[in-house]
């Protein structure tokens, strides 16, 4: 036996500040990620779109996984703020 448990484990260790279970983010901030995620996932099915007028181009969904990854950095901003003690 090794001992190993689960030492790869990357991020916060529950010690570090990590928000507890009693925080939660902003429900607004849940939901902006999960409306852009299906804007992204909408632009993704579109790229690949039989019918030649329902295609986007790439530019698309590149936009749209930008606005996707601004909204989960915001949904991780406003995670942290309350454990930081503000």
């Amino acid at each position: 036996m090794t001992g190993r448990t689960n030492a790869r484990r990357q991020g916060p260790s529950p010690s570090s500040g990590a928000p507890s279970q009693h925080d939660s983010p902003p429900p607004d901030a849940v939901a902006e990620v999960i409306t852009r995620f299906e804007a992204y996932a909408r632009a993704r099915a579109a790229r690949d779109s039989l019918l030649p007028a329902a295609r986007t181009g790439p530019w698309h969904e590149q936009h749209a996984f930008d606005d996707l990854q601004a909204a989960v950095a915001r949904l991780r901003d406003s995670a942290r703020r309350p454990a930081g003690g503000a």
